[in-house]
């Protein structure tokens, strides 16, 4: 996880080597926890709904490398994930969810925090300087919008992580959290800012007493077809906007490559271009000839899945996704669990994050790979909670099969120990 927080620009002491020394570094540590988990604990897997599904999608966007165009870049890329999910796999077996995110936040807030000196003390390393972005806070950060995602997962994980009883703690949190709260404002990236609300909005759903999340959660039903209805009739695109329900929003020209990448889908619409099969040279040269200019990302994971992965990668997303949330939410309004609300936060500010980035299945980042563990976690942990109130007896497999979670999951009682 720290080293997937490491960015060696071109500019760094390490030049070109810095990206492939990182690589080699991510790969030498991926192996060595696979196969100490192995020999210590065995690698498990679950046959659960959420397991079966995200596996399935994970597997497909490996095995699309066959057929991309990307060469051996594209081998790299699903390299990569692959021992993003086998180490993913590995620490869940090895840890458990609450201490997984507490992990996290530890190492994010000291990340964060080394930003924040860096702007400090070396701002012409810390500040941006770039076209649209002069004055912008990134720290060690690859750019600012990365420090923004990460200072908002850091402010949220100061509320939601129960505090130790210690004054020293206290006041630990509280500086670690006014530091996020800073980067966050000065970085300038309105995403970051965005997920952090977002986050902030998702723990307190998380902590409604029971009646009150039915009923928000059925208002909300309630209020999507006439939404989804009223956007449609007023959106509209152009190349560099979103208007929407009589708002305007700059997408810094996000619409031209998404229109770019859509229209040549068409001739591969069921199983897309393959992992990092799209941008090859000569479409780079067509959209720079065309527009003047040319950026190999879409900025938009899920407009990037459909391309790469076609529709049958979006729909093993979406069927995944769709079991993680549906677990996730049964879960916090049956369960009262700090370290379960800020799971729920983690993965609904990632999804959106996923809007305007390209976060899940981007190799080596620690986001995508801390959204894999939370994901691969959550059975097992509410297992475990469920286990945990209905009484103190947590030997296997005798349980609670009547209860909904159970019944609707099929979870079983965990010893955490």
């Amino acid at each position: 996880m720290g080293v997937s927080l490491w960015n060696p620009g071109a500019n760094s002491l390490l030049g070109g080597l810095g990206e492939p020394l990182r690589y080699a570094l991510f790969g030498g540590l991926s192996l060595a926890i696979i196969v100490y988990t192995y020999i210590t604990r065995g690698i498990r897997v679950s046959l659960s709904a959420e397991w079966t599904l995200l596996l399935a999608f994970l597997a497909y966007t490996i095995a699309s490398a066959a057929w991309s165009e990307g060469g051996a870049s594209a081998m790299m890329k699903a390299t990569l994930i692959s021992l993003t999910v086998m180490v993913s796999i590995c620490i869940v077996n090895l840890k458990w969810l609450d201490e997984i995110l507490v992990i996290h936040y530890r190492l994010v807030g000291c990340f964060v925090t080394a930003c924040f000196v860096t702007v400090l003390l070396f701002p012409d390393i810390g500040i941006e300087t770039g076209w649209e972005l002069e004055g912008d806070w990134k720290g060690l950060a690859g750019q600012k919008n990365e420090l923004g995602a990460l200072a908002a997962y850091v402010v949220v994980s100061s509320v939601a992580i129960p505090l130790p009883k210690s004054r020293i703690a206290v006041a630990i949190r509280v500086v670690v959290f006014a530091i996020a709260g800073t980067c966050l404002v000065f970085s300038g990236s309105r995403g970051g800012q965005l997920i952090a609300v977002i986050g902030i909005a998702a723990l307190i759903a998380s902590r409604l007493p029971k009646t009150a999340q039915r009923v928000s959660l059925l208002l909300l039903l309630a209020c999507m077809i006439p939404l989804l209805h009223l956007v449609a009739s007023t959106i509209s695109l152009t190349d560099d906007r979103i208007g929407v329900l009589g708002a305007t929003f700059n997408t810094s020209n996000r619409t031209t490559l998404w229109f770019y990448g859509l229209e040549q889908l068409r001739d591969r619409l069921f199983l897309g271009f393959g992992v990092g099969g799209f941008w090859t040279t000569p479409r780079l040269l067509a959209f720079q000839d065309t527009h003047g200019w040319v950026l190999d990302n879409f900025h938009n994971g899920y407009v990037t899945i459909l391309i790469e992965g076609g529709l049958v990668g979006l729909l093993l997303l979406m069927g995944a996704l769709a079991f993680i949330m549906l677990l996730l939410l049964m879960a916090i309004g049956h369960l009262r669990d700090a370290h379960l609300s800020l799971g729920f936060a983690f993965v609904v500010m990632t999804l959106v994050s996923n809007v305007v980035e390209n976060l899940i299945g981007r190799s080596t980042s620690l986001s995508f790979m801390t959204l894999l563990i939370v994901c691969f976690s959550i059975h097992a942990y509410v297992s475990w909670l469920a286990g945990r109130q209905t009484d103190q007896d947590f030997s296997y497999p005798r349980g609670y099969r009547n209860d909904l979670l159970a019944r609707l999951f099929g979870l079983q009682k965990v010893n955490k120990a």
